[in-house]
């Protein structure tokens, strides 16, 4: 995995081989599952995503946490019947047979009802990581003008830092959740859907600035990004911030 260090331990060696494990199972069960849905497929007929990556703009970024930290560290429990195996392909090298991933013109059309049902579940996908992308700009933000600002010692201080590292991790996994459910809209979408979810830009990735900076200079002409317009009215979500703030 990407995020193991040059030289990891045994502890951590073995974590990863048994959540490769248990990801190999899952996959083979929905592979397993799938050929009730679908007809037979070739190499040619599927191609996979390939990762956008997305960052904070640079004046607001902070060291991220990684999330597979713990994991990598602490004992991990699987099934008895969940094995560590050698395997000749890596799970999550393997490209699932979804609609979207599904780039074959002649099957396209047997695949309609399919495809439909995935541009819901995507869009139900977006809506879910534009939301946590909201609470964790939203989060970041109040713990910037609370926490770090009050922060009365470098204990504090410390502590305070590392809450705004945790949420700004969960703010790039949403952001990345979004853009996966995206493309796959670009396939099994149509275009008012592409309309309703634009792409993500890094320069969307800020903190609220009408609670960091409530009474700064320009205030009346900022605008907040497209997603905090999409669903809830814009009061209403940055509201219950602003009140703890005061």
């Amino acid at each position: 995995m990407k995020k193991l260090p040059q030289k990891p331990t045994e502890k951590q060696q073995l974590n990863v081989a048994r959540m490769r494990s248990r990801l190999t199972r899952q996959v083979n069960e929905f592979l397993q599952e799938s050929t009730a849905f679908l007809p037979i497929l070739e190499d040619g007929d599927l191609k996979s995503f390939e990762d956008e990556e997305i960052g904070t703009p640079e004046d607001e970024s902070v060291e991220t946490e990684d999330l597979l930290d713990g994991l990598l560290d602490e004992d991990i429990h699987i099934d008895e019947e969940c094995e560590v195996e050698s395997l000749l392909v890596l799970p999550e090298a393997v490209i699932l047979p979804l609609p979207s991933n599904i780039v074959s013109l002649k099957l396209k059309p047997s695949l309609e009802p399919l495809r439909t049902i995935e541009r819901e579940l995507r869009k139900g996908q977006a809506n879910d990581s534009l939301e946590g992308l909201r609470i964790g700009l939203a989060n970041k933000s109040l713990l910037l003008v609370t926490d770090v600002n009050q922060s009365m010692s470098t204990k504090q201080s410390t502590r305070a830092w590392a809450s705004v590292r945790n949420t700004q991790t969960q703010i790039l996994f949403h952001a990345h959740g979004y853009q996966r459910a995206r493309q796959a809209l670009e396939s099994v979408g149509t275009e008012e859907d592409l309309v309703t979810y634009p792409r993500l830009e890094q320069k969307d990735l800020v903190v609220v600035k009408d609670i960091t900076k409530a009474k700064r200079f320009g205030q009346g002409s900022h605008s907040l990004a497209w997603f905090w317009r999409l669903g809830p009215s814009e009061n209403s979500l940055t509201g219950e911030w602003m009140e703890e703030c005061k």
